[in-house]
């Protein structure tokens, strides 16, 4: 585990500690982790599974979005489609950018379920079987990716 990976989970970890342990919105069967992170670029990419959210995460390793107004959305390109990122400025993290996969996670039943679905969700935006959309070629959706899952696609979230 990178530097970068390893405050980023304990970051969450203290969140949890400190913010949202009681919350209603807390899944007591998932713990904060990280899954899958790898080199893109200068970068680090993964999932970060919490009790509250699983999100993709783009840990930068340059400047490149330093600069980018907080809550900004920047396309990034994967093998498996474009994926629309959120840009957060923290004290702790720096410049961090993510993408909701699941804004609750009540449902789930294990970390071992969470941990499989963000394993497999790395594995389609990294394969070169893209999802096609007429509508907007390239870009991946929640729905298509959740279909490429093998779920029924959902809500978007």
């Amino acid at each position: 585990m990178s530097v970068a990976e390893k405050r980023l989970v304990e970051y969450y970890e203290t969140v949890f500690e400190e913010r949202f342990r009681d919350l209603p919105i807390i899944n007591p069967a998932l713990r904060v982790e990280s899954v899958g992170f790898r080199g893109l670029e200068e970068h680090e990419f993964g999932a970060l599974i919490t009790p509250w959210f699983i999100n993709l995460v783009l840990l930068p390793g340059s400047e490149r979005w330093n600069d980018s107004p907080q809550g900004s959305v920047c396309n990034i390109e994967l093998p498996g489609g474009m994926v629309d990122f959120t840009v957060s400025h923290d004290e702790v993290l720096g410049t961090t950018l993510s993408a909701a996969l699941f804004g609750t996670v009540t449902e789930f039943p294990n970390q071992e379920t969470a941990r499989e679905i963000a394993r497999e969700t790395l594995r389609l935006l990294f394969s070169n079987d893209r999802v096609d959309d007429a509508a907007d070629a390239g870009r991946i959706s929640r729905r298509q990716l959740f279909q490429n899952l093998g779920g029924t696609g959902g809500e978007d979230q």
